[in-house]
């Protein structure tokens, strides 16, 4: 291995530049990994336009082959040299309530809506590059395993790139299954057929929900035809068709039990419509709630209303046991692959910038630009 690692450092408001970090030193309670592959999440544009985060070595969604590890942690990881990880991006205190259960989203350490400085919180893909040992991110040839890291072993086998859906797969278990409840007879709607919608659909239909309903613009229609092949029953076209009328029709009256909102939702719009498409007792997983949501409404429903945010560790182990099996077409979720050196053009892709069908893009650092 050589002395020094390059990675993609986000120095500016949109601007990458390849620097050179020393090879960390690796103690008995920590670890080197060698960067595979790792996905740009849904949430990295809007990161790299931020201001005030910078130097950052980004990339949250991490796969890679443990290069080395020292006695203690390899004892407490279960790993070895030379096996495969995917990392969660949270780096959490392990001893509170909500570690102990395997919730480490909502770690004080961790939870990035309660952390008092997120730029300077130690968390994967966010973290500031000056905090020794500097390689907090995936967009790296080799990533720091701090004796916090939260890692799940892979199989040899399994694609790199697919792993990479741990995490955004990962929040559709989440959000859909064990926060929304989507499961055998149930009806499904998710708002928005981006990475985090499409594994909504996925997880909800593997769940055994009976209809997984999906809604698009216009401009989604590569996505919402994609979404029928991942699980979706209905997909709709917002722009061109009348999705209340579909919602009704397919649930005869009733409305749906779940609603997962991956949108962002600004103005609480699709917060409302959720609210008036659900049925009484419906578990609602909404990103904005405007002032125009009728709270009436959701008291006389019986509605349960989350906001979503994260994984468990128990969802993203069930994600990657989803890609693992094989039964669905993970590949065409992971549309795009980029060397180190265009990070840049990855993070537009996935904001939907100079490359067309972007779904889940993957940077793989030792490919040849």
């Amino acid at each position: 291995m050589t002395a020094t690692v390059r990675a993609a450092v986000k120095t500016g408001i949109e601007n990458t530049e390849i620097l050179e970090f020393p090879v960390p030193r690796v103690g008995d309670n920590d670890g080197l990994l060698r960067v595979e592959a790792s996905g740009v999440g849904g949430s990295d544009p809007e990161m790299y336009r931020r201001e005030n985060t910078a130097p950052c070595v980004m990339g949250h969604e991490v796969v890679g082959t443990v290069s080395e590890v020292g006695a203690a942690a390899a004892t407490r990881w279960g790993v070895k040299p030379g096996d495969r990880i995917a990392l969660h991006e949270y780096l959490p205190c392990w001893h509170c309530h909500w570690c102990r259960q395997g919730d480490f989203r909502l770690c004080m350490e961790a939870d990035f809506f309660n952390v008092k400085d997120r730029f300077n919180t130690l968390r994967y893909g966010t973290c500031n590059a000056d905090i020794a040992p500097h390689l907090w991110g995936g967009f790296a040839e080799h990533m720091y395993l701090a004796p916090n890291a939260v890692i799940h072993r892979i199989p040899p086998q399994m694609s790199a790139r697919h792993a990479t859906m741990a995490v955004p797969l990962g929040n559709g278990v989440q959000w859909a299954v064990f926060d929304g409840g989507a499961g055998i007879g149930k009806t499904v709607l998710v708002f928005g057929p981006g990475q985090q919608g499409l594994s909504c659909a996925l997880a909800a239909k593997v769940a055994g929900a009976m209809t997984v309903i999906i809604a698009g613009m216009s401009r989604d229609r590569a996505r919402l035809d994609l979404a029928l092949e991942l699980g979706a029953d209905i997909s709709v076209d917002v722009e061109q068709e009348d999705l209340a009328g579909i919602v009704m029709r397919a649930t005869g009256g009733a409305g749906v039990d779940v609603v997962v909102d991956t949108t962002g939702d600004p103005d609480g719009r699709i917060a409302e419509q959720a609210v008036s498409l659900a049925a009484k007792g419906a578990w609602l997983s909404l990103n904005g709630l405007g002032a125009s949501v009728p709270l009436g409404e959701v008291k006389k429903r019986y509605l349960t209303v989350r906001a979503p945010r994260g994984h468990s560790y128990r969802a993203v182990q069930t994600a990657l046991d989803i890609v693992a099996s094989g039964r669905w077409p993970i590949e065409k979720l992971c549309s795009h692959d980029f060397p180190l050196t265009q990070v840049h053009d990855a993070i537009l892709a996935t904001a939907g910038r100079g490359t067309e069908g972007a779904i889940h893009v993957t940077v793989s650092p030792h490919r040849e630009g």
